[in-house]
């Protein structure tokens, strides 16, 4: 079997990690001696200016950690419209919700797609939790289509009953 070698982080790389384990080790103390996944899981990748996707650092694509379909191309993103586009018809909805989009390029093509097929939904939200990536997935989105917009916490409705009450 082939062992794995993973590039070693840098110095400042190391001092801003360091810095985050910091931050959780004083939650934990604070806390008692133990805090829930859920917390711990927000202050790694959410913690202002130290987690994952919200401290700066490149993300996506070649120069950050992973690239998805919908970076690499639009084909990903205008099948999964054209299914949408069929959902929404068949349950009468008129709302699509893209939970953590990323840098916004699956809404953007997503979008466009919907156009094509002239069935664009009244409202495409994207629940996103990082300031940094809303601020990111509004480039790419506000070009592309009105009625478009971002949440910071889950949105009220009853689309999902509406739905599954038509099956």
């Amino acid at each position: 079997m082939t062992q794995l070698t993973l590039p070693v982080p840098d110095a400042e790389a190391r001092a801003h990690s360091e810095r985050l384990v910091a931050v959780i080790g004083e939650r934990i103390a604070a806390a008692g001696g133990w805090i829930s996944f859920r917390d711990y899981m927000n202050a790694a990748l959410y913690e202002p200016g130290l987690g994952y996707y919200s401290a700066g650092a490149a993300k996506f694509g070649e120069a950050g950690d992973f690239v998805t379909a919908p970076e690499i191309s639009p084909l990903f993103s205008a099948c999964l419209a054209g299914q949408l586009a069929e959902v929404l018809q068949a349950c009468d909805g008129d709302s699509v919700l893209e939970l953590g989009a990323g840098t916004g390029r699956m809404a953007a093509d997503m979008l466009l797609e919907f156009e094509r097929l002239q069935a664009l939904p009244a409202r495409y939200l994207i629940l996103e939790t990082s300031a940094e990536l809303r601020a990111r997935q509004a480039g790419p989105v506000a070009g592309v289509a009105a009625g478009s917009g971002g949440l910071a916490g889950a949105p009220a409705g009853d689309a999902a009953e509406r739905c599954h009450s038509r099956q």
